[in-house]
């Protein structure tokens, strides 16, 4: 009797107590930003959106089977720095049957003539295909080869003086 009354009570105590909790904040404002750095980086880039395709040339791109990041060369043949590109990159089977795609934005600091190696989070989360080029994983029969193709949207230009 006296274990079932313990009992009883630590229930009930319990279940008050879980009732009782309250876990949201009321009265939370955004503070104010005195910093207009932000909007400022925003403002100093220029657009360039549907680039000729000239202005930069997209070579080199790699991901081997069991890799989590792809890789590609970005030269900037324009007379403006790059600070950032937007690029839709399409992945295709061996049949030219379009297997996925997206879009991404990254930054790249590449100035006017150079080039620099731009890498972003591979599409493929299980790390079961391979791009065609990379060289050959060892059990190819449990790997799925696929080929690319990378198309600049937007480039984010620094102003020129």
């Amino acid at each position: 009797m006296k274990k079932l009354l313990t009992l009883s009570l630590c229930i009930i105590a319990l279940a008050s107590s879980a009732l009782s909790q309250k876990t949201t904040r009321t009265g939370l404002r955004l503070a104010p930003r005195s910093d207009s750095s932000s909007a400022a980086s925003i403002s100093n880039l220029d657009t360039i959106v549907a680039p000729e395709a000239r202005i930069v040339d997209i070579n080199g791109y790699d991901k081997p089977l069991r890799s989590r990041r792809e890789t590609f060369f970005a030269t900037n043949n324009g007379n403006s720095d790059i600070e950032a590109l937007a690029f839709t990159i399409r992945y295709y089977d061996t049949q030219h049957r379009m297997l996925h795609s997206a879009s991404h934005n990254i930054k790249a600091e590449i100035p006017s003539g150079e080039t620099r190696q731009l890498n972003f989070k591979s599409w493929d989360t299980q790390l079961n295909f391979y791009y065609s080029r990379s060289t050959a994983p060892q059990r190819v029969e449990q790997a799925t080869p696929y080929d690319i193709s990378i198309t600049v949207d937007t480039i984010f230009c620094a102003p020129r003086d």
